[in-house]
């Protein structure tokens, strides 16, 4: 089942409609919602939605997360999930400065290093 029909049972489930929604919605979380764009994300049409807009609708229907997996899916058709946890950017920050450092000139490099072992040396200092 998609978001946007969990979106649209959980609506309908309360009775409400879709400008009732959007108009709760935007005196509740200072959002703008308009009901012709909740009706693009319960067809289906809309998916690309901002974060503000999801958990404003999550929080609203006190939904979980999970209700809005498929609003997260690769071109395959299979969930973007990691299986193991990721700090943010941790691989492509050290993939870009890698990058970065093998054009840096041979004094910069030589600066860089000497600058490293003075960090090391001195936290190493105060850290214990």
């Amino acid at each position: 089942m998609t978001f946007g029909e969990i979106l649209r049972l959980t609506r309908e489930k309360k009775n409400l409609s879709q400008e009732d929604t959007a108009k709760a919605i935007e005196k509740k979380y200072r959002i703008r919602m308009s009901p012709s764009y909740l009706s693009m994300i319960e067809n289906g049409t809309r998916e690309n939605l901002t974060v503000k807009s999801l958990n404003a609708l999550l929080d609203f229907f006190n939904l979980p997360f999970e209700s809005a997996l498929s609003l997260f899916k690769a071109s395959n058709n299979e969930n973007c999930l990691l299986e193991e946890p990721v700090r943010y950017g941790a691989q492509s920050d050290k993939a870009r400065d890698e990058h970065e450092l093998e054009h840096l000139p041979d004094e910069a490099k030589q600066l860089l290093k000497e600058f490293t072992d003075f960090l090391i040396e001195k936290y190493k200092k105060t850290s214990v």
